[in-house]
């Protein structure tokens, strides 16, 4: 080492040698700053890096030598072979090409990137000797071989210290770092190879080859440093350049990250290295927590397999999968994550989004809640009825157990919603809902299926005592009062309301061992109910379903009956209540059938209403009796009862008319006969056809008066042409003082408000004489005529009117007193 100092003390210029040192450092700066360059850039452009790289570095090498070559042994000139000398530069800079080749390819491997360094040190040894050996033009070269072996070893040390000090050139320190190496290594193989270098003068040689003075060799050197400089420069602007390039991508990439609403971020090699704000939302914690901390750190334990499998693929390969990731506060958030390959300021990288699930996850639950429970009461609908009676069925048939299926009607129920709105009785199956599964256990099932019809699955049931206590307790529940609260049919005021439940059950697997057998079991017990008074509870028994088939073999037969010709309409007569003249006739339905004979109407028009066959046979009725009472001999009047479902019908009043213009039937002549319950679900629609058909011309009775409701209202709203007093009074005449109290107070309500009294069911001359005393002013019952087709009426028509006229006469009234 003495030796080496001394040598550059008394050998060199220290001026040059100072500039030759500078010369050096700025191009392994330089170099360095290019192989940082090549290290983030993508495989497909490294190589021009590199080869800037390798000239930049074999320029510096050559310059630092030649320059210290001319501080040399001061004052004395020297001479060099041009030839030498050129491919001196050439072996460093191509030298240097595959030690950086080697180096960018070596992926941290330990003997790659000594193999690099070696190389590098072959090239500036290479450079070095080669350029000594330039000195042969003129001059006697001795070496001392321990020194030259000792620059060697040198050498190669600092440029394998160097390039594995070069895996991480993205800080400005490792690369003035890297830097120093380098130029130590140039330096010591440099000032080491001197020191072991003896010059003696010698003449020339005649033919030797071209050469270069000192002076030539100064103006190359100089040009060449220039190049070093230049080349310097233009790699520290350019770095400069794709620094700020870099920063306003990164800023760019932040923006755009932020803007979004998916959480992103970026790793490399299994770190965070950028992550968006919705990123630090999600997880509850800032970036300086974030960045930096390994991927799988981020997602729930039961996720890493997946993850570390996905890693091994390539991102463009994967589908989006779903994860959970683990926010600040340990809680489990569900998103979709989907990665795609970039480059993340010149380096490769993985881009990942995440999308969060949490509102989906919740949205899809609300979907599957509303899809399986009614939106009103939140219980269980159909559907998810279905699924868990099919469960119940399935448990009891593997466990030997019962399974009780009920059905539940609400009592009283219509008019509650007819008379005080949908929202009282939204409000009161609300509250039976509640009170219902107050009285189940957890494991039963309450399902609403209807507007007021309730299912309910008795699992695990084990007497029919047990399942007849909760039946009761339900029905027990339900007739207790309720109370609804709020504004309720315009009033503010709480609304007491009283109904009931009546309830048919089967059981599994007696009654039926399939839920449709079971269901079917459970509506034919409830329809027995209903047919006995309703508020009760009714097991399933088997002749129940065989009434059940035959009430829908009715219904098939009638549903035809038009067709076959087995309807037909008697005709009974309303006589004046003063002369006993005919003045109508009202057309009463019967059906022929050819099994059972002649069926009144009491049998099967209520089946007729309920399976909506009523519609059918009210406008054959109708079209029946006006072409009858249009060809009849005398202009007597016909009567015609109308369904409450019939006169509901769009577009009931056009019918009408076109009925009467077909058949040439004057409008005076009809009587429509309506009940008020046509009022019942849309008063003010009512109110429209009924006024239609005034305006039509036709007659208007309200039937069965007293009966209902509200008789006075309707009669207020709308002024009907008569009104039917009930048979029920009739037939109380002469044994119940309330039943002559009643018929009087309405024969002076219907004459005070100009209507036409007409009483029904008139049977005995006891309650003739007394109608007649009271004023009625029309009459029919059995008294005056049984119903009968009219070629019978007309067969007997006037010894039939002597007869009635007889019962009017004073002699018969005498008698009778």
């Amino acid at each position: 080492m003495l030796k080496i100092v001394a040598c550059v003390a008394s050998q060199h210029d220290f001026g040059l040698v100072a500039v030759s040192a500078g010369i050096c450092l700025l191009g392994c700066f330089s170099t360095v700053t290019l192989m940082a360059e090549a290290a983030r850039a993508e495989r497909r452009s490294v190589s021009p890096w590199l080869i800037a790289a390798a000239f930049v570095f074999g320029c510096s090498v050559w310059s630092l030598h030649f320059v210290a070559m001319l501080a040399f042994q001061p004052g004395a000139q020297a001479a060099y072979g041009l030839l030498p000398t050129a491919a001196s530069i050439g072996i460093a800079v191509a030298g240097a090409l595959i030690a950086f080749l080697i180096w960018c390819r070596a992926d941290h491997d330990p003997l790659k990137v000594a193999a690099a360094g070696l190389v590098l040190a072959a090239a500036i040894s290479g450079m070095h000797y080669a350029g000594v050996g330039a000195m042969a033009a003129n001059s006697l070269l001795a070496f001392e071989e321990a020194l030259v072996h000792a620059s060697l070893g040198l050498c190669a040390t600092l440029a394998v210290i160097a390039l594995a000090r070069a895996g991480d050139l993205a800080g400005l320190g490792r690369r003035i770092e890297v830097s120093l190496w380098l130029a130590l290594a140039i330096c010591g193989l440099h000032f080491t190879g001197m020191t072991a270098l003896t010059v003696a003068p010698a003449t020339p040689v005649e033919g030797g080859g071209a050469v270069l003075g000192s002076t030539q060799l100064g103006l190359a050197v100089g040009l060449v440093s220039l190049a070093v400089l230049a080349a310097g420069l233009t790699a520290l602007l350019m770095q400069q350049h794709l620094m700020r390039r870099r920063m306003d991508e990164l800023s760019r990439m932040r923006l755009l990250g932020n803007l979004a609403h998916e959480v992103l971020f970026i790793h490399r090699e299994g770190r965070v290295v950028e992550i968006n704000q919705a990123g630090l939302r999600l997880f509850g914690a800032p970036a300086s927590e974030i960045i930096g901390r390994p991927l799988l750190d981020l997602f729930a334990e039961a996720d890493a397999p997946v993850l570390l499998r996905r890693s091994r693929c390539h991102p463009e390969d994967l589908f989006p999968e779903e994860f959970e990731v683990r926010t600040a506060a340990g809680i489990a958030v569900p998103v979709e994550l989907t990665c795609r390959a970039i480059e993340y300021l010149g380096r490769p990288a993985t881009a990942v989004a995440l999308r969060d699930l949490s509102r989906r996850r919740r949205d899809e639950a609300r979907i599957r809640h509303l899809a399986l429970h009614d939106a009103l009461t939140d219980l269980p609908n159909r559907t998810l009825l279905e699924e868990r009676l099919g469960l119940a069925l399935e448990n009891a048939a593997e466990n030997g157990t019962s399974v009780a299926l009920a059905y539940l009607d609400l009592d009283r129920f219509k008019p509650v919603n007819d008379f005080h709105g949908h929202a009282a009785g939204d409000a009161l199956l609300v509250q039976a809902a509640k009170r219902m599964l107050a009285e189940l256990r957890p494991t039963d099932t309450l399902a609403r299926i209807g507007g007021d019809e309730f299912v309910i699955v008795l699992a695990h049931t084990r007497t029919l005592a047990q399942v007849a206590e909760t039946a009761e307790r339900l029905v027990a529940a339900l007739g207790r009062p309720f109370q609804i609260e709020g504004q309720i049919g315009g009033s503010v005021e709480g609304l007491r309301v009283e109904i009931g439940a009546s309830v048919g059950i089967a059981l599994y697997p007696s009654d039926g061992s399939t839920a449709e057998s079971l269901k079917r079991a459970a509506d034919t017990a409830l329809y027995r109910v209903k047919d006995e008074g309703r508020g009760a509870v009714r097991f399933f028994e088997a002749a129940m379903d065989e009434q059940l088939q035959a009430r829908r073999r009715i219904e098939h037969e009638l549903s035809g009956a038009i067709a076959r010709g087995e309807l037909a309409l008697d005709y009974q007569p309303i006589v004046n209540g003063r002369t006993g003249e005919i003045e109508i006739f009202e057309a009463l339905i019967r059906w022929h059938h050819p099994e059972r004979g002649c069926v009144f109407p009491a049998d099967f028009i209520p089946l007729a209403e309920q399976t909506d066959q009523i519609g059918r046979i009210g406008a054959w009725v109708l079209d029946t009796a006006c072409a009858a009472a249009a060809a009849w001999p005398h202009p007597w009047r016909v009567s015609v009862n109308v369904s409450p479902k019939q006169f509901r019908q769009p577009g009931f009043a056009a019918g009408v008319a076109a009925v009467l213009g077909r058949h040439g039937l004057s409008p005076g002549r009809l009587v429509l006969e309506i009940t008020e319950s046509v009022f019942i679900h849309d008063a003010a629609t009512a109110l429209t056809v009924l006024t239609a058909l005034r305006t039509l011309g036709v007659r208007l009775a309200l039937d069965d008066f007293g009966t209902g409701y509200s008789s006075l209202s309707y009669l207020q709203r709308f002024q009907f042409d008569k009104i039917k007093v009930d048979r029920s009074f009739v037939r109380g005449l002469g044994q119940h003082a309330d039943a002559l109290t009643i018929v009087r107070a309405i024969t002076h309500l219907g004459h005070n408000l100009g209507l036409t009294v007409t009483v029904e069911g008139v049977e005995t001359q006891e309650q003739l004489t007394v109608l007649r005393e009271l004023g009625c002013d029309q009459m029919q019952g059995y008294l005056f005529a049984r119903p009968a087709p009219m070629t019978n009426l007309s067969e007997t028509g006037p010894s039939d009117r002597a007869r009635l006229r007889a019962l009017f006469s004073n002699e018969a009234a005498r008698a009778y007193a």
